[in-house]
């Protein structure tokens, strides 16, 4: 039997048997595998030519302007919000979505996003999960980030932890027990290439360029004090004339003898010559910056900048946080799937969505509305998570029993009684308003009082009742109005 990869080419599939189906070029076969320990060495080019170990980009984040930039590039993802959805409709997967969202709600959220962040930093971010048995089910009871450094890949690229027991080859780790976000992972470097590799030079050059800057500015930051004295003068007064030059630069004040003199000698040309230390040090925080952020502009403006310059490097930096969010999004899935298939094995597992609050209300008003119009009544716990409110911001009226047609007639006649009820009280407010001004009208002897009483009755008119009652009026026409919206809507 053959197998026609082209117009012209085939596969005899028979002779084929037992080699399409078996991978050929493996890591154990390789002219280029040496992992002399049993594990793969990690190809960072940084580590491996300086013989260093992973700590060293650690020590990066002392400098102000990397920890700027690692900040700013978790607050990306760290500022969205996100939510759990299910997977399906049916019963099944609503109950896995639900014990998702009892995880999360009992987990520190904020800080295992912020671990997983640090993938992109250091290669991978390992996340180790103890479950436990709670109530008849296997639910993670802790999540906690780990040191990259404490894990190797083996032959076959599976995760390893380097213990004190097995330092030659790791221990195998068992399914289910870490999560582990990467960035641009591959089969050649399953480590993941770490932005800070690339920050590791342009910071060791900015530290080169505070040194010899500091130095510089001791050097040449003040005038020399020159002290001149005869041919002739001994050791012992050139020592006690130099001390009291160290003494002047200090206090500027001296003592000398008459015969003795001091001048000043000035450096005028070196803030070019300073100025080249300084433009180092911008140089390696524009590196920095870009190997983190993609772009410059949003932490720092040298020369400034045109709009559409800014607005290209705040896509590029929006691309970016977009890209940590899915790899966040990816490994919770996969802690979600774990939690289904343990617990609900028939249940299609539950997602880990990111979204952005202003434009998420909309969708989901209308996805409620749609539903309230079914007959599905909401828990003022749901009003309070979803749309991020008070108790004390709604009252959830009785459902009274009513099934979904009563709902509709019931709503139906909703403008009406609004509409009535708004005329019954702007009458009983407008009355009240309008009290003073008749009492006015009839002990007012002239028109000259009566205006000057207006006057000084408008300050204490209560005529905000009259704009809360209007506010009422459009806010119950806006709904009556949706509803007349909605009778079109199949649902």
């Amino acid at each position: 039997m053959k197998l026609w990869i082209s117009p012209t080419q085939s596969i005899d599939i028979d002779k084929g048997a037992g080699v399409l189906d078996t991978e050929i070029a493996v890591r154990s076969r390789s002219m280029d595998w040496w992992g002399l320990f049993g594990f793969l060495p990690d190809p960072d080019p940084v580590l491996a030519k300086l013989g260093l170990d992973l700590s060293v980009y650690r020590e990066l984040l002392a400098d102000a302007h990397v920890w700027s930039c690692y900040d700013s590039r978790k607050s990306g993802a760290l500022s969205c919000e996100w939510e759990v959805r299910a997977g399906g409709d049916s019963r099944a997967d609503k109950t896995a979505a639900s014990l998702a969202d009892e995880v999360m709600a009992d987990m520190d959220v904020y800080q295992v996003v912020t671990d997983m962040l640090d993938a992109p930093f250091f290669g991978m971010a390992p996340i180790e999960i103890t479950w436990a048995a709670v109530g008849g089910r296997w639910l993670p009871a802790k999540i906690e980030g780990k040191p990259a450094e404490w894990f190797v890949f083996g032959e076959q690229n599976d995760l390893r932890f380097l213990s004190m027991a097995n330092q030659t080859e790791g221990e195998e780790l068992p399914a289910g027990k870490f999560l582990l976000p990467r960035h641009h992972a591959s089969y050649l470097n399953p480590y993941g290439e770490r932005v800070l590799s690339r920050c590791f030079w342009p910071v060791a050059f900015k530290k080169g360029g505070f040194k010899f800057w500091a130095v510089f500015t001791e050097k040449f930051g003040m005038p020399w004090m020159i002290g001149k004295v005869p041919r002739a003068t001994g050791d012992a007064d050139r020592a006690r004339l130099l001390g009291s030059l160290t003494q002047m630069v200090q206090d500027a004040v001296a003592v000398i003898n008459d015969d003795e003199a001091i001048t000043a000698l000035e450096f005028k040309s070196t803030t070019a010559s300073a100025d080249i230390y300084e433009k180092l040090i911008s140089a390696g925080n524009r590196e920095v910056s870009k190997a983190i952020l993609g772009q410059t502009l949003s932490t720092e403006l040298d020369k400034g900048g045109s709009y559409a310059a800014t607005a290209g490097h705040l896509e590029v930096r929006a691309d970016i946080v977009d890209k940590d969010k899915r790899m966040v999004k990816a490994a919770f899935d996969q802690l979600f799937a774990w939690i289904a298939a343990l617990n609900v094995p028939n249940a299609a597992p539950p997602e880990f969505a990111w979204y952005e609050e202003d434009d998420v209300q909309a969708d989901r008003a209308e996805r409620d509305a749609k539903l309230s119009l079914q007959g599905v009544r909401f828990t003022p716990a749901y009003y309070q998570r979803a749309y991020n409110l008070e108790e004390a911001d709604f009252v959830i009226a009785a459902a009274g029993g009513n099934a979904p047609a009563e709902f509709a007639e019931e709503k139906a006649d909703a403008a009406d009684r609004y509409a009535a009820a708004a005329e019954a009280q702007t009458g009983t407010i407008m009355a009240e308003l309008l009290a003073p001004v008749a009492d006015l009208l009839e002990t007012a002897g002239t028109l000259e009082e009566v205006r000057d009483g207006l006057i000084a009755l408008y300050p204490d008119m209560a005529a905000g009742r009259i704009g809360d009652l209007m506010q009422q009026a459009l806010a119950a026409a806006e709904l009556a109005g949706r509803y007349e919206i909605a009778q079109g809507v199949d649902l």
